[in-house]
């Protein structure tokens, strides 16, 4: 089994880019070694943002009934 990182945090900015917002996520987390690991940031529209806030609802639902 691959070991999996642990997330840390998880950091949020917001920038406009040709008069539009974006919304910005970067992740954070350790490797099994201890040593960080960190994403890029992803981008997105607020609207893509409360879709994904919607999906992770929604799945945190599901769980929860299981």
């Amino acid at each position: 089994m691959t070991p999996v990182p642990r997330l840390q945090f998880s950091s949020v900015r917001t920038r406009i880019v040709d008069g539009k917002p974006l919304i910005g996520i970067k992740h954070t987390a350790k490797a099994a070694a201890g040593l960080p690991v960190s994403t890029a940031w992803i981008e997105m529209p607020p609207e893509d943002v409360e879709q994904l806030i919607k999906t992770l609802q929604e799945t945190l639902a599901e769980l929860s009934t299981k």
